[in-house]
């Protein structure tokens, strides 16, 4: 009997640790009137009270699951009322199941409800990105809202809700169970690939020259319309400009033009903001007995960049407008496309410092690593200075002398200081 007794006891010890593992938001004034009402992921679409007085700030409907595959893009929709003040939803998803959603890439800002009773609450609609190389398996994903003050005046006022378990101002968290597949998928998966071409010739690009490497390739009219040199990492630092060269063949036309497409805030796609156009092969023939041409321009990574690697594509193409039709150069090549893509991975750093700079302004900044409060020591004048997280998004700012990061995570973050004389530094601070 007393053997019994203590397998039992193990076995609610460990049940318990499970459930409680997960620490959970607290709320000033709890969930009345900013409560979420609504979730649709996947195949999980739960409507849940709304019923001021009695509304819980954590719902567990981890019972509720779906199952959403490795490298994949899905839509999420979230529901709820904000009553005087705009609500912040972030999503948490705890990749490296380590009962914790607040490491690098576990959190997606979804955006801002407006306020609106509970009758006539918003929606939002978002995207989830899963990592490709993620482990399969369940796991829990958070949805938190919180009402955010400063947005009442200012609708660019930065994101209030910073990690999964802070203490927030009002409103509600929902946890539930996702589960992640193995990946289907293949090159140039999750990014768009040949599937929009209807009519296709091959004019090969035969050298790509950036950030110190020179990727050579065949150009023998029988490569493949979109290749993978993902393996080929070109690394860069935010704020900085590179050089970029691009041959290829052009078979004698005037028009085939290069662009470059970045995916700098990881969504899979290729937007306006992340496209380079790179300018038109020169046709120097620079390739012995082949039509060729050569180009040389610049690319500059900007501030707003999320760190890490992503997708870069080159995409060389036969610009026209004929009787073939409009022939244009697209991140996914579409209708009749004649040239090619090469997709390539670039892993993007912060800001390299200038020492030069940094001593100029006679720059301190202390302590570092900190447990609240920075100061900034500076004989010159300070315009403003911008908080960002490691993942490029901005989590505070003001003009002040002093940073106080008491409510912020336990992490890394970037700290850019713009003076009255324009100079910029941009330094590390250390949150223990």
């Amino acid at each position: 009997m007393k053997k019994l007794y203590l397998i039992l006891t193990l076995s609610i010890s460990i049940t318990a640790f499970t459930q409680s593992q997960y620490c959970k938001p607290t709320f000033q004034y709890g969930s009345d009137g900013n409560m979420i009402t609504q979730i649709i992921f996947g195949n999980i679409n739960n409507t849940s009270p709304a019923q001021s007085g009695t509304t819980p700030i954590y719902e567990d409907f981890t019972g509720l699951s779906t199952d959403v595959q490795a490298g994949s893009v899905n839509s999420i929709s979230i529901k709820g009322p904000s009553s005087t003040f705009p609500s912040d939803v972030v999503v948490f998803i705890d990749f490296n199941r380590n009962g914790s959603f607040d490491d690098l890439g576990e959190s997606f800002h979804i955006g801002r409800l407006a306020a609106a009773n509970p009758a006539n609450a918003h929606t939002i609609n978002g995207n989830i990105i899963i990592p490709s190389n993620i482990t399969t398996g369940p796991t829990r994903m958070r949805i938190l809202k919180n009402t955010n003050t400063a947005a009442y005046s200012d609708p660019n006022a930065p994101n209030s809700i910073l990690s999964s378990c802070q203490n927030l101002r009002s409103g509600q968290a929902e946890d539930y169970t996702i589960n992640i597949v193995g990946s289907n998928a293949t090159f140039p998966a999750p990014y768009c690939g040949d599937e929009g071409i209807t009519t296709l010739s091959v004019n090969e690009i035969s050298q790509v020259e950036f950030a110190g490497i020179t990727q050579n390739s065949t150009i023998d009219g029988n490569s493949p319309v979109i290749e993978n040199f993902t393996g080929t990492v070109f690394n860069v630092n935010k704020e900085n400009t590179y050089p970029i060269s691009i041959t290829g063949g052009t078979d004698e036309q005037s028009t085939v033009s290069v662009y470059a497409y970045i995916d700098f805030d990881h969504n899979n796609t290729f937007e306006p903001n992340e496209t380079f156009n790179l300018g038109y092969l020169d046709n120097s023939n620079p390739i012995s007995g082949t039509a060729s041409g050569k180009l040389s321009s610049q690319i500059t990574i900007p501030d707003t960049a999320m760190l890490g690697e992503t997708r870069f594509r080159i995409v060389k193409a036969y610009e026209s407008n004929s009787w073939m039709g409009v022939l244009q150069n697209l991140p996914c090549p579409r209708d009749w496309f004649i040239g090619q893509v090469e997709d390539y991975t670039i892993n993007i750093s912060p800001s390299a410092l200038s020492t030069v700079e940094t001593e100029k302004n006679n720059l301190k900044i202390y302590p570092n690593p900190t447990n609240g409060l920075v100061n900034i020591q500076t004989s010159d004048k300070i315009e403003k200075y911008e908080i960002y997280s490691l993942t490029g998004q901005k989590v505070a700012e003001g003009n002040n002398n002093t940073i106080n990061l008491s409510d912020f995570p336990a992490g890394t973050y970037l700290v850019k200081i713009q003076f009255n004389n324009q100079k910029i530094v941009t330094q590390k601070i250390i949150r223990r």
